[in-house]
């Protein structure tokens, strides 16, 4: 009869963790931005350990289709332009010459983990990388926040911290293995009632290898008609992967 009893409280807590992270995630849901488009500029500040560049990006999204971002450095010298969609990333470097147009392994060999479209988008938007699953998720109360853990069949480890005032997300972990991806979103703002972030840190990498990019929103226009230019230079030589 102990043991009867003990399994059920035990089914108890668990039922009562994942209602709690079912609210959590209600709320956290409500304070997404809801929008068509958005377009901007993005300051970053990228740094592998060995040298450190700022780089004005100019940027584009369309919901859910396509993700552009054009990079200049001091805002006049065409760095690079990337265009992403579900299915495609086209990228090409003019300091290099090179350019890459398919599949997501671009994204990977960068930050060291696998993703796609819709991950790339929530990373950049504030919101959760993976979908959060309640029923295999840990919960843990902090102070001002909460921390949901999720583990998925892949070995990849997701960590959230969640405001508890807000429901906004103070920062994200994705771990594989040696790998992670570390987010800290360090401030929001409000435009058109819609919470975006403004300024957060993306550290990836590995105990022997990280780069790091310090993002700045510096402003944010909403469900304006866009055009997303793309055309890779001639003579450019493709980026190639093993």
């Amino acid at each position: 009869m102990s043991s009867c009893k003990g399994t059920s409280s035990a089914l108890k807590n668990k039922d009562l963790k994942t209602e709690s992270i079912k609210a959590i995630l209600a709320n956290y849901t409500k304070s997404s931005p809801d929008f068509s488009s958005i377009r901007g500029r993005l300051k970053c500040l990228y740094d592998d350990g060995f040298e450190q560049q700022n780089v004005n990006i100019s940027y584009r999204f369309k919901k859910d289709e396509v993700l552009w971002m054009s990079a200049k450095l001091a805002g006049l010298i065409e760095l690079a332009k990337m265009k992403i969609t579900p299915g495609n990333i086209q990228f090409y470097e003019r300091i290099d010459q090179s350019y890459f147009d398919g599949d997501f392994k671009l994204v990977s060999s960068f930050l060291g983990l696998e993703l796609d479209y819709n991950q790339i988008q929530n990373l950049l938007l504030g919101q959760a990388v993976r979908e959060v699953l309640p029923e295999s998720s840990d919960l843990l109360s902090m102070e001002n926040a909460f921390q949901i853990s999720t583990t998925y069949e892949n070995e990849v480890s997701q960590i959230l911290i969640v405001d508890a005032k807000t429901f906004k997300l103070k920062q994200q972990i994705l771990i594989k293995n040696d790998k992670q991806i570390q987010i800290d979103y360090t401030k929001y703002q409000i435009v058109d009632n819609m919470s975006f972030p403004e300024e957060f840190l993306v550290i990836a990498g590995d105990t022997n290898d990280k780069v790091s990019l310090n993002l700045t929103y510096k402003n944010i226009n909403i469900n304006d008609d866009l055009r997303f230019p793309f055309k890779i230079p001639n003579n450019f030589k493709p980026i190639k992967f093993e």
